[in-house]
C-alpha cells in the first residue's frame, strides 16, 4: 500500500484496487442502416414534344412519379422503364449509350416505336 498524505498533511493509506477479469466481448455488428431511399427520379428517354423531355427531373417516390405522369405513360409505356433513380443515375446515363445494356436496349426499342 502506498502512503499518501491529505490536504491537512495527515498520512492516509491508499486503498488497495483489486484488478477485475474484464471481459473482451466482440463489439456488437452495427445495427444495419435502412438503405437510402431516392428523392427523385431522371427520365433518361427520348424527348417527345409537349409530352416529356430527357433528362427531366421529378422529385419523390417512384409511385408519386408515376403519378405525376399517368397520362404519359398510359399512352407510352416504356417511359417507366425508363426513369431513373437519383441512387442509380450515375451508372445508368452511361449504360443507356452503352450497347447491350438493358437500357440501351429500352432506349432504341422506344425510338423506334416513335417513328
Amino acid at each position: 500500500m502506498a502512503v499518501l498524505k491529505d490536504k491537512k498533511g495527515a498520512k492516509v493509506e491508499e486503498p488497495e484496487v483489486i484488478a477485475e477479469e474484464v471481459k473482451t466481448e466482440a463489439p456488437e455488428e452495427p445495427a444495419k442502416k435502412d438503405e437510402p431511399k431516392p428523392s427523385f427520379f431522371v427520365y433518361l428517354g427520348p424527348s417527345i414534344r409537349n409530352q416529356i423531355q430527357h433528362g427531366a427531373l421529378y422529385e419523390g417516390t417512384r409511385a408519386e412519379v408515376e403519378k405525376k405522369l399517368s397520362l404519359q405513360i398510359e399512352k407510352y409505356p416504356r417511359i417507366r422503364k425508363l426513369l431513373v433513380s437519383d441512387l442509380t443515375i450515375v451508372e445508368d446515363r452511361i449504360n443507356v449509350t452503352k450497347p447491350g445494356t438493358r437500357l440501351n436496349a429500352e432506349y432504341k426499342r422506344f425510338v423506334s416505336e416513335l417513328k
